[in-house]
């Protein structure tokens, strides 16, 4: 995944020329390979907002899936103990329920035993609580682990609810961070993205930003 190798080659520059020369495009090749399996694929706003416009256009399991980070081609690979957050910047602007809101996934890398699927080892799923209150087109953060510091007004919320599937060992490396929609989701459903990023081990601290 072209963007993928991009951010791996940038992982010894300093963290204000990472933050400067972190977007994505739309349309580009490292923009394909950001959206990768998403279905229907991403568009511009409808109202010219910044961001990447997710609407799902019919029933079923259609969703989107950003993959922010990959471990192919780096020079250090990090575990799930080194991930000490992942966030998102978007605005849910058609609401149904839980459903309507992305999630984060963490995968990590196949070890050839015990493997939960054929291209990964373990996979942590963050969502939202139930609990939390949410407006239809307003912008907010979403994150799990620490609190990001990011520029912008947006609330804060916290994704609690983690699911595991496999072993999730701390030590294990990660493969991919993906920030998603669920797959639960009513058609119908539209979620505009701007910004997502990590913190791996306080050393690394990235904010992409997704362009038209």
């Amino acid at each position: 995944m072209q963007i993928l190798k991009i951010s791996n080659a940038q992982i010894e520059t300093k963290n204000h020329e990472i933050k400067h020369n972190d977007k994505v495009k739309l349309s580009s090749t490292g923009g394909l390979a950001v959206q990768a399996d998403s279905s229907p694929s991403p568009t511009a706003d409808e109202d010219d907002r910044d961001g990447w416009l997710f609407k799902k256009t019919e029933t079923g399991t259609g969703k989107f899936n950003y993959y922010i980070y990959g471990a192919s081609g780096s020079s250090h690979q990090f575990t799930f103990d080194d991930l000490k957050s992942v966030h998102m910047c978007c605005s849910i602007d058609s609401w149904a329920n839980t459903a309507s809101v992305p999630i984060i996934n963490v995968y990590s890398k196949p070890t050839g035993s015990g493997d939960h699927a054929a291209w990964y080892h373990s996979r942590k799923d963050y969502s939202i609580k139930s609990s939390h209150k949410i407006l239809a087109g307003e912008h907010i953060n979403l994150y799990t682990g620490d609190r990001p510091e990011l520029q912008n007004d947006n609330r804060n919320i916290p994704l609690e609810t983690l699911t595991s599937n496999g072993d999730c060992a701390g030590t294990e490396e990660i493969l991919y961070i993906v920030v998603a929609s669920d797959s639960a989701s009513l058609m119908n459903t539209k979620i505009l993205l701007t910004e997502a990023g990590y913190n791996l081990n306080n050393e690394i601290k990235r904010n992409i930003k997704f362009v038209v």
